[in-house]
């Protein structure tokens, strides 16, 4: 059976897995979080305790007025719990957002698959809708509107994701998804590989509906067993 490991990089993102001077952490899919965020003092690398909803609301970043500009936001935390150890923090992940990185999410593949891993975006981890506003969609009358999915991703395997990267990630199917091999089908590699992606979370300008929400990414992949 081929397994599936997804890491972050919380050191330098110019740097692969596995080199030296690579600082990875590998998620629990458990326990550990993603949280995209503006900067704050409080709500930020090394903060050893769960941030609570208040904080995480005056941490938001500004939605701006500008008609030309739309609102990258600036950080992505792990909520990081050391795998079950008892010990907490959160950990800045590096090269994530206006960033042009390639190595920053990490899908560390151990063998070889039959169908090309591909990332997607869903509302929760049953994987029915894509109604959260943060993915296109509205709340208020439910909605799928996957092209105007704030989440935003590029696969960056064998390539740089470039300046104006990223394409909106919503749902699944052949369009809004992200092939994790660059295209080029499945692992044919029996020893594994390491596919890479960078995420930015893209808000358009004068957004009219405030939220924190909470969506699930998603890889999937079939294998031989």
């Amino acid at each position: 059976m081929t397994s599936l490991e997804l890491y972050v990089n919380v050191g330098d993102p110019d740097i692969p897995y596995g080199e030296t001077g690579a600082d990875y952490v590998l998620l629990d899919l458990v326990q550990d979080i993603l949280i995209w965020t503006g900067v704050d003092d409080i709500v930020k690398d090394g903060l050893e305790r769960d941030p609570t909803p208040t904080e995480l609301i005056n941490a938001s970043p500004i939605i701006p007025i500008s008609p030309e500009l739309d609102l990258i936001v600036p950080v992505c935390l792990l909520q990081d719990y050391s795998a079950g150890t008892g010990e907490f923090h959160l950990r800045q992940v590096m090269g994530m957002g206006e960033d042009y990185k390639r190595y920053v999410f990490l899908f560390h593949f151990d063998g070889a698959t039959a169908t090309e891993p591909q990332l997607e975006a869903w509302d929760d981890d049953t994987m029915l809708t894509i109604v959260n506003k943060v993915l296109g969609g509205s709340d208020v009358t439910p909605i799928e509107n996957p092209e105007d999915s704030m989440v935003n991703a590029v696969c960056t395997t064998t390539d740089d994701p470039g300046e104006d990267w990223g394409a909106p990630l919503a749902g699944n199917g052949a369009t809004y998804v992200v092939k994790l091999n660059q295209g080029d089908g499945a692992i044919t590699e029996i020893g594994g590989k390491d596919l890479y992606a960078n995420i930015k979370i893209k808000i358009p300008t004068n957004f009219a509906n405030p939220a924190i929400e909470t969506f699930s990414l998603v890889v999937k992949y079939t294998f031989i067993s």
